[in-house]
């Protein structure tokens, strides 16, 4: 019997879910789908949403959800001692054959943790058996760099989870009880890594000399990709208000991105860009609203979802179709230099009530160091249509820390929003400025970030040039998160005692790294040599190295 609190909890959350599965475990492999953060978080992702759907349209397989706790709930289970479920069934995570793990973002890595232990599955790969789930992991984080996460997950899916869950159901199915035969079975599926089989040697100065591959398994993992997203195309599998899109479908246009931005790990882990026929996605989008029928809502309103919509072919198609369907719907970004006054009406007309733009930089010379490739014209162009169009709010993205970024660059920053906000009475005028994470794949890969101190000051510097602009409202980030960000970003397998005590002992990043010896400015704030061979050089995204060394070149950062 699990805890009452948490069960009355799931209860008021399914009483308000439409398009929930509900099958009987008898004959089936089960899996326990994870999102190690909260239900409102999770359910936001139609990357976890699409996996929900894949394995219960199977027959022979069923999938249930399981969220990190909010504090109160967790408090009690620790409390109690009480086992963790899954939300359709009420089962003990521990009971499935399968705790599947969909990981975004680097600083959920201790909810990993965190809900391994509270399912009194261990937390360390080597400290589990046949009696245990085997642990699986699959999402962004997963593909572009697993081995933070190595010694605690079994195996990873690098890349797209339609191409490769099929064989992964197919290689489990018949389970003989030899976890390791297991595990064999599932390092020869191209696209699934198994860590325990590939083992890392260093250097004196602690950087990698190479990673041995075991037992026979191929020396390298590469990532597998759905070549036409019409096949299965994405929407969310339950509708809820309990999201940061409440009662909305989620509709999938592309995948992939051209544009490749320099710091953009999508950019390069997703090649290449992808796009959904704008028949496939108002098909996929009308048997969506045919599944929800009989919620409160007949006609939710429609996200559609891409790393820049307009960059679709079709984009204008659909939103223009659904606008004839009598449809609200909203975009999840577009880019400045795709917005034109056409554009801006038919998603004004679609009921969108914020437009977002990413400038990412201050200024033109910073914009072409990371190719982001728009000039200040084309911003406050985008702007100047948004307001013509009707639009009355504006929230604009940018970053600090990033490479070759100098003091003017970040003054610029608040400048530029000057003239954005000052010819129009904008009723709100949102501003989020984040610090730069160096990630893998990215042709910045190589450079080093700036110290917690130093991005504190920019911030700050950001802040209190904005408070003199009206109506503007500022979201900033964490300096300190954000370095710890980029610990995780980079890190590899000796990180693994630092998780450990964050989920065990509650403490903060920066205690648990003393505690461990950990240095963060070695994975943080070192620029990479050329030559360097990094944690996760055997996993293939698509994009060769040597291409993102040019890109770095041409970015103009001085390198060591």
């Amino acid at each position: 019997m699990s805890s009452r609190r948490l069960i009355a909890e799931i209860k008021k959350l399914l009483d308000q879910e439409v398009g929930t599965v509900y099958k009987p475990h008898a004959g089936r492999l089960r899996f326990a789908l994870a999102f190690p953060n909260t239900y409102y978080v999770g359910m936001s992702n139609l990357g976890f949403q699409t996996v929900y759907r894949l394995l219960n349209d199977r027959e022979d397989s069923v999938c249930e959800r399981v969220f990190a706790p909010n504090p109160p709930d967790l408090d009690e289970l620790l409390r109690t001692g009480e086992p963790l479920i899954t939300m359709e069934s009420r089962t003990p995570v521990r009971d499935f054959d399968v705790l599947a793990l969909s990981v975004s973002y680097e600083l959920d890595y201790p909810n990993v943790l965190r809900i391994m232990t509270l399912s009194g599955i261990p937390e360390l790969a080597c400290g589990r058996d046949s009696s245990h789930p085997l642990v699986i992991a699959g999402g962004p984080a997963a593909t572009f760099n697993p081995e933070v996460l190595a010694p605690f997950v079994d195996a990873f899916v690098i890349g797209e989870a339609e191409e490769t869950l099929p064989e992964i159901v197919q290689a489990l199915a018949e389970d003989t009880g030899d976890r390791t035969e297991s595990l064999l079975k599932l390092a020869r599926i191209p696209g699934v890594y198994v860590p325990r089989f590939y083992e890392p040697e260093y250097n004196e100065d602690g950087t990698i000399r190479r990673v041995r591959a075991l037992n026979g398994v191929p020396e390298t993992v590469t990532r597998r990709w759905l070549p036409r997203l019409d096949v299965f195309p994405a929407t969310s599998a339950i509708l809820t208000p309990e999201t940061e899109f409440s009662n909305m479908i989620l509709a999938e246009v592309a995948r992939g991105c051209g544009r490749r931005c320099r710091f953009c790990v999508a950019g390069y882990t997703s090649l290449p860009p992808r796009a959904a026929s704008p028949e496939a996605v108002l098909r996929g989008v009308i048997a969506a609203e045919e599944r929800f029928a009989g919620a409160s809502r007949r006609n939710p309103r429609i996200g559609l979802i891409s790393a820049s919509v307009f960059d679709h072919p079709g984009s204008r198609l659909i939103c223009e179709s659904l606008v004839e369907r009598e449809r609200l719907f909203s975009i999840s970004s577009t880019r400045a230099d795709t917005l034109d006054r056409d554009i801006a009406r038919v998603l004004y007309r679609g009921g969108q009530e914020t437009l977002t733009i990413a400038p990412e930089a201050g200024t033109e010379m910073l914009r072409r160091a990371i190719n982001k490739g728009l000039s200040d014209d084309d911003i406050l162009s985008a702007a100047s249509v948004a307001w013509d169009a009707g639009f009355r709010r504006l929230k604009l993205y940018f970053m600090v820390g990033l490479p070759t970024e100098t003091d003017d660059d970040v003054s610029a920053i608040s400048s530029l929003v000057s003239r954005i906000a000052t010819p129009s009475a904008w009723e709100r005028l949102t501003v989020s400025v984040s610090c730069f994470v160096a990630k893998p794949w990215t042709p910045f890969q190589w450079a080093a970030m700036e110290s917690e101190k130093r991005l504190a000051e920019k911030l700050k510097a950001v802040r209190a040039s904005l408070r003199e602009i009206r109506r503007v409202r500022l979201v900033g980030e964490s300096a300190r998160e954000a370095v710890v960000q980029g610990v995780l970003a980079r890190g590899d397998r000796r990180l693994r005692d630092s998780l450990m005590i964050v989920n065990r002992e509650n403490i903060g990043w920066r205690a648990a790294f003393r505690k461990t010896g950990v240095d963060p400015a070695f994975y943080a704030q070192r620029s990479r040599f050329r030559e360097e061979v990094f944690p996760w050089d055997h996993i293939r995204t698509g994009v060769g190295k040597d291409e993102l060394w040019r890109e770095y070149e041409h970015s103009g950062v001085p390198r060591v």
